[in-house]
């Protein structure tokens, strides 16, 4: 009869990646963003002590070999060492900047650690106590995209897993008799049930991008004595983008938008009381269009007073922006007005309609970078130039109607 064991499944830590699109950060929230990538990392550790888990499968990506410092790696020696002395063993794939044969041949790694290569496709039986409970079938991160006959199977092999790096197409993962695929190199979380198999991406333990949203860790997988599979993510993270949208009337006032603000940020904190939240707020104004509503200084007001209010302790909420939709339409009688305001919207209009019309932007650049390959830039079409001219057009509006009160 199948013994029942537990096994941890992480990937993709990348310790020495920094955390992207944070222009401005509060000092009192510098360090511990730093250090969330080893924070979550050693949340995986630590979920296996405290499981007594069997083994820990890490597909690949933990840390670059060749471009980190001392830190990394000794914070992974540290941490093998602490399963060591619970009889916990490693199984370690290497991923696209971790491959196994570039660790410092000085720094021996422990006995409870196994590291797989892409030279070849290694077998193990994973025992407790001479019985077996899982066969490993490893090999590190291969750009090749391996085929079937790479990944042998025998069907009397004890709960087989697949431990490597790197997307597998639908024709590999139907492999016969694969039990588990023990996936990395996918920075968000996945797990699809194949009815024979799980198919199974942990994500990275901690988010580093503005497009990672939402909750990231590890995934946690329990077999019975019958060899039923039962999968749990545990959440690691201690650092979150959350992107936020809010629906409000274009008539709304400046208290009116703190007050929808204010009831969506006690909501999330609430609901996320261990984590830092990352969060760009996006308005979405219905309604006649309000030239009030979008001006830069109340925006930039409104960014602030958030930041002061939910973003002074390390567990609550960093604004990093604050935008509006732009309106469906501009009122249809602007265009029609003998001003100032009429000729640049009628103007504007022109270039939407006729993409032929050229922006000659170029032409306001100094002539000693004209020439420059990187003048080009300014060289706009299709959904670029139709994003500029719509910033351009609200910005206009907010400066030529700056003083006209809404009806």
């Amino acid at each position: 009869m199948p013994e029942e064991f537990k096994f941890v499944h992480a990937a993709d830590f990348h310790l020495d990646d920094q955390m992207e699109g944070l222009a401005e950060l509060p000092a009192h929230l510098k360090q511990s963003i730093a250090n969330s990538p080893y924070a979550a990392a050693r949340g995986v550790f630590d979920l296996a002590i405290s499981e007594a888990v069997d083994f820990v499968l890490l597909s690949g990506d933990l840390l670059d070999l060749e471009q980190s410092g001392c830190r990394a790696s000794a914070f992974l020696l540290s941490q093998f060492e602490r399963l060591a002395e619970k009889n916990i063993r490693v199984y370690w794939c290497g991923g696209e900047v971790d491959y196994p044969d570039r660790w410092p041949t000085a720094v021996e790694l422990p006995k409870n650690v196994q590291t797989f290569s892409a030279a070849a496709v290694d077998e193990f039986v994973v025992e407790r106590r001479g019985k077996a409970l899982a066969t490993i079938i490893a090999s590190g991160f291969d750009h090749r995209r391996r085929g079937i006959g790479e990944f042998v199977v025998e069907a009397a092999a004890p709960f087989p897993i697949v431990l490597t790096h790197g997307q597998l197409d639908s024709v590999v993962l139907a492999a016969k008799h694969v039990r588990y695929w023990a996936l990395g190199g996918q920075h968000k979380p996945s797990l699809v049930d194949r009815s024979t198999a799980w198919v199974a991406f942990p994500g990275t333990p901690q988010a580093r991008r503005p497009e990672e949203t939402g909750a990231h860790g590890c995934h946690l997988v329990r077999v019975d004595g019958t060899g039923t599979v039962r999968t749990q993510f545990v959440e690691l993270d201690t650092v979150r983008w959350m992107p936020q949208k809010l629906a409000l009337a274009e008539s709304s006032t400046p208290d009116q938008i703190r007050e929808l603000l204010t009831d969506r940020a006690l909501k999330l904190i609430s609901e996320h009381p261990e984590q830092t939240l990352l969060v760009t707020w996006q308005l979405s104004p219905s309604g006649e269009f309000n030239p009030q509503l979008r001006q830069y200084r109340l925006q930039q007001e409104t960014l602030k007073w958030l930041r002061d209010e939910f973003g002074r302790s390390e567990q609550g909420i960093w604004s990093i922006s604050l935008s509006y939709d732009p309106p469906a339409a501009l009122p249809a009688s602007w265009y029609e007005e003998d001003t100032i305001l009429g000729d640049y919207l009628r103007a504007l209009g022109r270039y939407q309609g006729d993409e032929s019309i050229g922006l000659a932007l170029h032409d306001y650049l100094p002539r000693s970078i004209k020439a420059d390959a990187a003048a080009d830039v300014l060289r706009l079409q299709g959904e670029e130039r139709a994003s500029v001219l719509s910033a351009a057009g609200l910005l206009g509006v907010e400066y030529l109607t700056a003083n006209l009160e809404v009806a």
